[in-house]
C-alpha cells in the first residue's frame, strides 16, 4: 500500500498531536488488545497482564518508539523497522495477524482521545500508515 503525500502528512500530523502521549497510548493499545483479543496473551505468558502493569507499561513505550520511528522515516520505513522485522519473525515467531490487530486497537485508541482528530481522510491515512507498518513487520515471514 502506497502512502500518498497527503497520507504522510495526515500521518505526522496525528503523530505530532499525539507524541506526548505515545507511550501512555501504546500501554492502552496492547491493554485493549488483550482484552478484545485475548488469545494474544500466549505471546506473553511471563508478563503481568494486568491493566497499568509496569511490564504492560514498558511494552507499550516500545510499541510507540516503533510507530514513531516509522513517522520519522515515513518514506523509508522498511529499513527503519527491518530489525524489528527480524526480532518478531525469526526470534520471536508472532503471528503476522497480531501487528493487524495491534493497529486496529491503536486506532481506536486514537479515537477514543481525539475523536475530532480523525476524520475520514486522516483515519483512512491512519489505517494505511498501519497496514503499511503491519506489512513491513511480517516481511520478514516469507
Amino acid at each position: 500500500m502506497v502512502l500518498s503525500a497527503n497520507d504522510k502528512s495526515n500521518v505526522r500530523g496525528v503523530f505530532g498531536k499525539i507524541s506526548a502521549h505515545a507511550d501512555d497510548y501504546g500501554a492502552e493499545t496492547l491493554e485493549r488488545m488483550f482484552t478484545v483479543h485475548p488469545t494474544q496473551k500466549t505471546y506473553f505468558p511471563h508478563f503481568d497482564l494486568h491493566r497499568g502493569s509496569a511490564q504492560i507499561k514498558a511494552h507499550g513505550k516500545k510499541v510507540a518508539g516503533a510507530l514513531l520511528e516509522a513517522v520519522n522515516h515515513i518514506d523509508d520505513i522498511a529499513g527503519a523497522l527491518s530489525k524489528l522485522s527480524d526480532l518478531h519473525a525469526q526470534k520471536l515467531r508472532v503471528d503476522p495477524v497480531n501487528f493487524k490487530l495491534l493497529g486496529q486497537c491503536f486506532l481506536v485508541v486514537v479515537a477514543v482521545h481525539h475523536p475530532s482528530l480523525l476524520t475520514p481522510e486522516v483515519h483512512a491515512s491512519l489505517d494505511k500508515f498501519l497496514c503499511t507498518v503491519s506489512t513491513v513487520l511480517t516481511d520478514k515471514y516469507r
